[in-house]
């Protein structure tokens, strides 16, 4: 039995990985390659080339953005959506997780710490996602970093202020240790969780 349960835990979330994936990757396909016919005849059309260009037209969406103009036309639009109720909301978590994830990975991996719960005899892992806190002046705390705390199965978490004192680099990236939390240790790393040393 233990044996059948370990092989659904392998094939039930690499099938649904790879189902997810298809499934983008076929919307993407027939969504461009209906924008492609009206420029290429449909006897020339190879298949993968709406694919191509969705690729092609993410990254020079990407590029776009550079521009100061366009960076305000997206601003114009964002204060636009923000007047929606429902569609503000989803636009906003959609993109504040995604800038989240964005902005963790760009500080590189050693943001993964043990935070001390001396009332409790316990620890939390959590990731720091702010250092500088010039602007909170009236915290009253000695080095003080925030640090947000991922809910295990959630999509949310806390940020809570924290003396640096109290936290403890883990050795982890943050692939490990997010999926780490996430499952609640269900889906443990390799190597185990290992410290590196105090902040």
């Amino acid at each position: 039995m233990k044996t059948f349960l370990n092989g659904l835990g392998l094939i039930i979330p690499t099938a649904i990985i790879f189902y997810l994936l298809i499934w983008l990757l076929q919307k993407t396909e027939a969504f461009f390659q209906k924008f492609l016919l009206f420029f290429i005849p449909e006897q020339y059309y190879i298949a993968g080339m709406g694919l191509l260009a969705g690729v092609v037209f993410v990254y020079f969406i990407g590029l776009l953005l550079k521009f100061w103009i366009v960076q305000k036309f997206r601003d114009f639009i964002e204060k636009i959506i923000d007047k929606m109720p429902v569609i503000s909301s989803v636009y906003g978590g959609v993109k504040d997780f995604m800038n989240f994830f964005y902005n963790m990975k760009s500080r590189g991996d050693k943001i993964t710490v043990l935070v001390d719960i001396p009332a409790m005899e316990a620890k939390l892992i959590g990731f720091i996602t702010l250092e500088d806190l010039k602007n909170f002046d009236n915290l009253h705390m000695d080095d003080p970093v925030m640090v947000y705390f991922q809910m295990s199965y959630q999509v949310g978490g806390y940020s809570v202020f924290i003396p640096r004192k109290n936290l403890t680099l883990l050795d982890m990236s943050i692939e490990e240790s997010f999926r780490f939390v996430m499952t609640a240790g269900i889906s443990n790393t390799k190597g185990g969780v290992h410290n590196d040393g105090q902040r």
